[in-house]
């Protein structure tokens, strides 16, 4: 067989499938990874919400403190620290449904399922410079290939 020649139908079809399979476990992995680190560094301000949140809720914490001069020192208001922890906290509930997300795209490729859940998601991902990007390009370029579309239609 000569490399010049084009291949038959029934092979060139088989090697599509082939390389489309191994383009979408690798997406199919890519998610899957991406998910677990945006959940885990979604836990990283946990630290912060607690404090803000013990803060908010303890306010007498303030009280023991003392200036140099002697004077009474008004302490910051508990609803301010109250609203850090809230914006803290929905930002990491923001994370881990992404999180969730990513991966629930992830089972959707592996089950050739959801391919509108897949595109929004690769959508949503290529928000995230450099990784997310690259991750959320190529799951476009992969989906878009028709016999990838019939994979996903059937």
């Amino acid at each position: 067989m000569n490399l010049a020649e084009p291949l038959s139908p029934e092979l060139e079809a088989i090697v599509t499938a082939r390389v489309d399979q191994d383009r979408l476990k690798m997406l199919e992995w890519a998610y899957y990874l991406s998910g677990g680190a945006t959940i885990l560094f979604a836990c990283l301000p946990l630290i912060h919400f607690s404090i803000f949140l013990f803060l908010g809720l303890h306010p007498h914490v303030f009280d023991s403190v003392s200036s140099g001069s002697h004077q009474k020192v008004e302490p910051p208001p508990a609803a301010l620290f109250l609203v850090f922890a809230g914006v803290i906290g929905v930002i990491i509930v923001l994370g881990w449904i992404f999180g969730v997300m990513q991966i629930v795209a992830a089972r959707s490729i592996k089950h050739r399922r959801n391919a509108l859940l897949v595109k929004i998601v690769a959508g949503a991902e290529c928000i995230f410079f450099p990784w997310g990007t690259l991750i959320g390009v190529l799951t476009f370029i992969v989906m878009e290939r028709p016999s990838v579309k019939a994979v996903f239609a059937s």
